[in-house]
């Protein structure tokens, strides 16, 4: 997916958002914009939105030392998801399609994103805007003929390669792991290989206890979404001989819209340009293949 003019004005508001959980001085935050304001101009329109932010994302890391600027929002995101964990585990038990309802789960907890602009007012805290999501989502129909074509590709594969996104949704991707490991699957997860935005690391998926259902790696990258030219040779190797990939979230689509692999592609539609790229309504979920074809074109 190539970057879009929209995603230019979105990344300095990320920046900046980004800067203020990093430091509290206005002098270093204004730097941080400049640096961003002056390199935003070079970046090629024909580079994928992943490249933009990790460029932006060093950028504010840099200039402010700060190695981790959302540490504190990550750890509270997945406390958010441990306490949420057993009302949707139940959810899942009693489920009539308990893979169904894991994936929208799992699907709806990709709203808790620092990337796109996660909007809370004094009414409304994250933990109720996550609520939300999962109530929206559940009564949302999965594309039926995507749904089914995802069941057959489970039983054609024993292994599954599992691409995490953000923090706190981490605790709804191992709902669906722990359903896909019922089915007999076993799974990698993959992490970041350094801290970028809310995305997670290793030591996120340890915090969560995924590390007791799946495999865990990282990918080598501090890119907010895959971006295989950046990743580390193992990564790329589990990527390249995967029979099945699920991939979470907007960065992974955005670097692997156009990658030919057996992808599904699972995440909450939050942006206007992520609806135009899948034509589909934000707020929705998406449970989409990638056609080999045309992601090769």
């Amino acid at each position: 997916m190539k970057v879009y003019l929209d995603c230019f004005p979105c990344f300095m508001r990320q920046a900046l958002d980004a800067a203020r959980m990093a430091t509290d001085d206005t002098t270093v935050q204004r730097q941080v914009l400049d640096r961003v304001a002056k390199t935003l101009p070079t970046v090629p329109l024909e580079s994928t939105p992943i490249d933009m932010g990790q460029i932006v994302h060093r950028i504010v890391r840099e200039v402010t030392g700060i190695a981790d600027p959302y540490a504190r929002v990550k750890e509270e995101s997945n406390d958010l998801g441990l306490k949420l964990y057993p009302t949707l585990k139940a959810q899942v038990q009693r489920s009539r399609d308990p893979l169904l309802t894991a994936l929208k789960i799992a699907g709806a907890g990709n709203i808790i994103d620092f990337g796109p602009k996660m909007t809370v007012d004094a009414n409304d805290s994250i933990e109720q805007i996550v609520n939300d999501s999962f109530a929206q989502v559940l009564h949302q129909v999965i594309d039926p003929a995507q749904y089914h074509s995802f069941q057959d590709k489970l039983v054609e594969v024993n292994n599954i390669l599992y691409l995490g996104d953000n923090a706190g949704e981490i605790v709804c991707d191992k709902l669906l792991i722990e359903e896909l490991v019922q089915h007999g699957k076993k799974v990698i997860f993959v992490t970041r290989g350094a801290p970028t935005i809310n995305d997670i690391t290793l030591a996120d998926a340890h915090y969560v206890g995924l590390d007791r259902v799946a495999s865990v790696m990282t990918n080598g990258s501090d890119a907010p979404g895959t971006r295989l030219s950046d990743c580390s040779p193992e990564f790329t190797q589990a990527f390249q001989s995967a029979g099945l990939i699920i991939s979470k979230g907007q960065g992974n689509f955005e670097g692997l819209s156009d990658v030919p692999a057996p992808i599904f592609f699972l995440f909450k539609v939050k942006c206007p340009v992520i609806a135009r790229e899948t034509r589909a309504e934000i707020g929705a979920v998406v449970l989409r293949e990638q056609v080999m074809e045309e992601a090769a074109k």
